[in-house]
């Protein structure tokens, strides 16, 4: 999964392939809240990271897509969910969370939608999203049911990683569903790939999750 951030200072050449690279590191995450995440083992996807030394890479495999940021004080770069992007979501996630944490309670997700941009008062909107049926990696709002809900700035922990989409607009295929987002199903875990339809399962998901945080 993309859960590691790079700034391309500059691509050298093309043919052969390099580029100049600094990878971004953290070695707190105190800006969000008291919780030892990154002392635990679990990798840090939000929040403020320190530019690293450049280095020469020419694996263009390495990437997987383009990141939204804002520059913070003294050059940090700052990454939190914005508008219109997906990520998942760890399903069973708990401040309690340490490194004895087993993988089968770590590697369960939910995919969501974000609603807008992250603030450090009120945090960050979602929505769930679930499979169509008939397609690989394409997933859709579920309707009718209010499930918008607000994670606070002390749970950003919650964000396993963005997910690159691509919003169908209905003219790519025959049966393209319109408004639906397709993902890379390289940055989507193979429970979520299944063929069933999860709508039951992420609407359990979500009030389980509203009740834990209200």
């Amino acid at each position: 999964m993309p859960r590691f951030y790079a700034k391309v200072q500059k691509v050298m050449s093309t043919k052969p392939f390099k580029m100049s690279v600094s990878w971004l590191n953290s070695r707190s995450n105190k800006e969000l809240g008291p919780m030892d995440w990154i002392g635990s083992g679990f990798y840090k996807t939000c929040g403020d990271f320190t530019i690293g030394k450049r280095e020469i890479t020419g694996s263009l495999n390495s990437f997987s897509h383009k990141v939204r940021w804002a520059k913070g004080n003294r050059g940090i770069v700052r990454i939190f969910p914005r508008k219109g992007d997906i990520w998942a979501l760890y399903r069973n996630w708990s401040p309690d969370w340490n490194k004895d944490t087993p993988d089968e309670v770590k590697h369960k997700y939910d995919m969501v939608e974000v609603l807008d941009d992250f603030n450090d008062k009120q945090g960050v909107l979602v929505t769930p999203l679930i499979k169509v049926d008939g397609f690989v990696a394409v997933f859709q709002r579920i309707e009718g049911h209010d499930l918008v809900r607000k994670i606070p700035k002390v749970e950003m922990f919650r964000f396993s990683h963005q997910v690159p989409n691509y919003l169908l607009t209905g003219q790519e295929a025959p049966n393209a569903p319109r408004g639906c987002q397709e993902l890379d199903p390289a940055a989507t875990s193979l429970d979520l790939l299944q063929t069933k339809n999860e709508a039951n399962e992420a609407l359990d998901n979500v009030e389980k999750s509203k009740e834990d945080t209200s």
